[in-house]
């Protein structure tokens, strides 16, 4: 009974899920080589104008005095804007953009602006400029919400550029070339189901991909069951281990089942996993995230140097952002095309350096007496691997003896740090280790990476596409079978004999 069951679900849902994981593999190789365009800072660093202070004896305090004592100041950054330098002062109700050569300042994002801002990130001619009150396809998360409208240029270059504008600060969104949006449509868009109807809802596309996972993950069960089954009975009847079926077709699909379905089943349990948590189930987290290492602006009065000393040292500075790192008041300051950060908390402009003294107060500060131990790694390793961007070295490697065996990666150049507890461990392993085989000794061994990564999705591939060809056989025998029930039971001396 449940052999016979099994054996119809997987038939029954083998043909449209062979389909989805077809379309998966084959994406997912195209992901690798080109995946969803994005802005990375170092271009935005490279477009952003050098700051110019008209008058050097303007302080920040000043500027900020019209907000008002109910509102949370969340973020400060200075920066250089269409030739006029501005605060841009985020709270937790509203941006105020203020000018320090000015009592206030009221810039907008108008036509001349857009034009400017647009010659910095190509040389061709401007074809036309859409306002979108709504997110497109290349701009779907939640984050640009806040930035609408958006300008949308089109450039009339040989790469086709399109640039997305914020109306509300001038920041560039997004940038695509026609080749970026081609591969985009074959890889990136397909495979992670970034369809704007879809997409648009944040939890619907999460639970319709989950689903879907779930979906291939018991298929891929059944199938392995079905073709473990297949062998145990031949072998009983024949005593030779080998496929009953000798339809090329049906061979096929049962010895590369055999043989990649492991790998269906696993990226089927990684793919479920993408857009969700661990659960507590699996891997409990006994303590919060920890929280207060590094952030946005403090209080000001902690900021001992003055950030227009900066200016005066350093020749082509693009922005400064006020942060802190545990308490210590930070500048987070754009040179050229890179990120500093120098330690506000003297009068002396120096970069930051963490010493092994300002880790030992975040473990204190963040897990009260506990044991833990603090080394330096020059080399990465399994839970501190680059993949998307680059990660700095060398850096503080934290491991705290509490419950959710914690583990800090600390940057001693700008507080950036990762954290990993058991919960994370556990998403590493099943997320990035299934899916992406982000596995140290892979990942430094790049060639077999690829041969290994090709190998699996082109063998999952002709399993699927073999289980494709299976089920539209499977759906024309019953649809003939219909056929015939229909004519039979209304005895129509037209039905022709099916062929």
């Amino acid at each position: 009974m449940i052999r016979r069951l099994f054996y119809s679900l997987h038939r029954f849902f083998g043909f449209i899920i062979c389909l989805l994981l077809s379309m998966w593999f084959i994406t997912g190789l195209v992901i690798i080589y080109h995946p969803f365009p994005n802005v990375i800072n170092e271009q935005k660093y490279a477009n952003l104008e050098t700051i110019h202070l008209k008058d050097q004896s303007v302080n920040i305090i000043d500027s900020i005095s019209i907000i008002t004592a109910n509102e949370k100041i969340k973020k400060i950054t200075l920066e250089q804007f269409q030739g006029q330098a501005r605060y841009n002062i985020k709270t937790d109700k509203k941006l105020y953009q203020l000018s320090p050569d000015v009592t206030s300042s009221n810039e907008c994002v108008d036509i001349q602006s857009i034009q400017n801002i647009a010659s910095k990130w190509s040389q061709g001619s401007i074809s036309k400029i859409d306002t979108l009150i709504e997110r497109d396809i290349w701009i779907m998360y939640n984050r640009y919400m806040k930035e609408l409208p958006i300008y949308k240029v089109h450039f009339d270059d040989d790469e086709k550029h399109q640039l997305y504008i914020s109306s509300r600060t001038g920041e560039v969104q997004q940038f695509t070339s026609f080749s970026q949006r081609a591969w985009a449509y074959m890889g990136a868009i397909p495979h992670k189901f970034y369809i704007p109807a879809l997409r648009k809802n944040t939890r619907v596309w999460a639970d319709t991909v989950t689903v879907l996972s779930l979906i291939s993950l018991f298929v891929g069960l059944t199938g392995l069951f079905v073709g473990i089954d297949a062998y145990v009975r031949r072998y009983r009847n024949n005593k030779r281990i080998q496929s009953p079926y000798k339809r090329k077709a049906y061979r096929w699909h049962h010895v590369l089942g055999i043989i990649f379905s492991f790998f269906i089943i696993t990226w089927s349990i990684s793919g479920a996993l993408s857009l969700r948590k661990v659960p507590q189930w699996m891997a409990k987290t006994h303590n919060p995230i920890p929280m207060g290492i590094k952030g946005k602006a403090i209080s000001f009065d902690r900021y001992i140097l003055d950030h227009k000393d900066i200016l005066k040292q350093y020749d082509e500075v693009k922005q400064i952002e006020w942060s802190y790192f545990q308490g210590r008041p930070v500048y987070n300051v754009v040179i050229g095309n890179q990120q500093m950060s120098f330690d506000a908390s003297t009068s002396v402009v120096q970069e930051l350096n963490l010493t092994e003294a300002d880790i030992k107060k975040v473990i204190y500060n963040n897990h009260g007496e506990v044991d833990f131990v603090i080394e330096t790694i020059s080399d990465y390793e399994n839970y501190y691997m680059p993949w998307t961007r680059s990660l700095a070295l060398p850096v503080y490697k934290v491991t705290v003896a509490d419950p959710d065996n914690s583990i800090y990666y600390i940057n001693p150049k700008n507080g950036d740090y990762k954290y990993i507890n058991d919960n994370r461990k556990v998403r590493k392993w099943l997320f990035y280790g299934l899916h992406y085989f982000h596995i140290k000794w892979l990942i430094d061994r790049p060639v077999l990476w690829t041969i290994v990564v090709w190998t699996l999705a082109l063998g999952c591939t002709c399993v699927s596409l073999t289980g494709v060809w299976l089920g539209i056989r499977y759906y024309k025998r019953k649809l003939r079978k219909i056929k015939r029930l229909i004519c039979s039971s209304n005895k129509n001396r037209k039905c022709q004999k099916v062929k």
